[in-house]
């Protein structure tokens, strides 16, 4: 196979700069591998305009086009790592949400489990599937009156058990359900 006519100038260009040049990579990325990656990408760039290369100005263009890709790999490295960051802040601020939701939904089960069956069957229909008073009486076949009086002793029961320190979610403090208005 024959050789480009600046074949051997290229290997005695490559032989004489590319230790420096690697070095000074390594300096700026401290990354072994990309430090290689970067020289040879600069070599090849020489290879492909190595008629329009002054001789003159080599080394100054090598070494320019080493610090170049360096701030370039350096610059995609910040980027990439405040975005890995905010990934994992996001994320774990929406596991910690998560979990807190989890433990809240756990507790409300906790607490609807301790009711008697029939308010609990009431709270339920009125406050988790958003159902009117009315329309709760009306399907149990009994006057809206009981209902409110299921709902209000659900509440009082609730806001005694979970008084004080451990509340973890918010009981309100009157009989009126904010759906049933």
């Amino acid at each position: 196979m024959k050789h480009p006519p600046h074949q051997k100038e290229f290997d005695r260009i490559f032989t004489d700069h590319y230790s420096r040049l690697f070095m000074y990579a390594l300096h700026l990325t401290n990354d072994a591998e990309e430090s290689k990656d970067i020289v040879s990408d600069v070599f090849e760039r020489l290879w492909r305009n190595f008629s329009s290369i002054n001789e003159s100005t080599l080394p100054s263009y090598l070494t320019t086009s080493v610090r170049n890709k360096c701030i370039d790999y350096l610059r995609h490295n910040i980027v990439a790592s405040n975005f890995l960051t905010a990934y994992l802040k996001e994320t774990e601020l929406f596991y910690s949400n998560y979990s807190e939701e989890i433990a809240k939904d756990r507790l409300v089960q906790r607490m609807l489990e301790e009711l008697p069956p029939l308010t609990r069957h009431i709270l339920e229909e009125c406050y988790l599937r958003r159902n009117k008073y009315s329309e709760v009486a009306e399907k149990m076949n009994i006057s809206p009156n009981t209902v409110k009086k299921h709902i209000s002793k659900a509440l009082k029961l609730l806001r005694e058990k979970f008084n004080g320190e451990n509340r973890l979610i918010e009981i309100p403090d009157n009989d009126i359900d904010p759906y049933n208005k």
